[in-house]
């Protein structure tokens, strides 16, 4: 994995019109981001493959779709993350300037509102059809102890909806009945359940039912896993760079220093991008260099970023 800047997330916003209590952005501050034009400029030095444009809900952002095209021409592929209840809200041919809209669905109706809120079902399913033929969509369900076992039901309707499916992990913020996988060897049930159902799934553990990625170990070099602050970065509304947009530890900000300065000089990622800062037996792994554990999920359990990953069931040397 090189050095380069492949994935930038934007978080247009800190407002949202749904207050879930296990987000990982709830004690930020709900307002928009102000100087795009310093974003853009900035992005313009970089030109990263992914634009991914988050929030908060984006689509609350005055003049989202005119700040999409300018984004446009500083990446590749341009993506929207979105809760989907404001898709129909606008015209369909506005989202055509997007590669993939990803929206979330954490279950069945009854399951999905009592995470999300009521009415939030329908409207995600409803947004997914009115995008047919538009863009690609995308389904994210983020796994917790609440609806871990309905894998096989979120596959079926993702297949039923015509979208890709993808997972997340719950990492270990808030405080509510939607909780995080606690045992490491339940975590490896079910990403072993995920790949079977062929959902896509970018937690650094999955290489373990991927034979090919197994093989690229490489002694010297990271060529794979945890993407923060190595491929990627999150930018918020306050114009604070962090290494992914869980883990919330500044690098730096881009109304005192440049995008590219951050990203190439900023001792936060040095430490992500050196495998032997890390602690407990991550360092001896011999898949270090294609995994090195959910730093965010490290952080958000015990406070340090550099930590095992509180899911890993290896001991450090491939074995279970």
């Amino acid at each position: 994995m090189s050095s380069r800047l492949h994935l930038v997330v934007l978080e247009l916003t800190g407002r949202c019109n749904l207050s879930c209590s296990y987000c990982y952005r709830r004690n930020d501050p709900s307002f928009d981001m102000f100087d795009t034009s310093l974003l853009l400029d900035q992005l313009s030095e970089i030109n990263p493959y992914f634009i991914n444009i988050s929030g908060g809900e984006p689509l609350l952002f005055d003049d989202l779709f005119n700040l999409a095209k300018e984004l446009k021409k500083n990446c590749k592929k341009l993506l929207l993350t979105t809760n989907g209840l404001m898709i129909r809200n606008f015209p369909k041919q506005n989202y055509k300037i997007f590669n993939n809209i990803q929206m979330s669905l954490d279950g069945d109706k009854t399951l999905h509102e009592r995470i999300r809120g009521r009415d939030t079902y329908e409207k995600i399913i409803e947004a997914a059809k009115y995008l047919n033929g538009i863009t690609h969509v995308s389904f994210l369900c983020t796994v917790g102890s609440e609806n871990c076992s309905h894998i096989g039901e979120f596959a079926r309707k993702t297949q039923e909806s015509g979208v890709l499916p993808k997972i997340g992990r719950m990492c270990g913020f808030g405080q509510s009945s939607f909780s995080p996988i606690l045992d490491p060897h339940s975590w490896m049930s079910i990403l072993e359940e995920i790949t079977q159902y062929g959902i896509i799934n970018d937690d650094p553990l999955n290489f373990w039912f991927d034979e090919k990625k197994k093989s690229s170990t490489n002694p010297n070099k990271i060529v794979g896993g945890c993407t923060a602050g190595i491929a990627g970065v999150a930018i918020s509304p306050e114009l604070d760079v962090y290494p992914c947009v869980k883990l919330r530890i500044p690098a730096g900000n881009l109304k005192e220093q440049n995008l590219k300065d951050i990203w190439l000089n900023s001792p936060l990622f040095a430490s992500l991008r050196d495998w032997h800062n890390l602690k407990g037996h991550c360092p001896s792994c011999e898949y270090v260099s294609i995994c090195r554990g959910c730093r965010a999920d490290a952080w958000a359990r015990t406070g340090d970023y550099l930590a095992s990953d509180p899911l890993c069931w290896l001991n450090g040397r491939g074995e279970q």
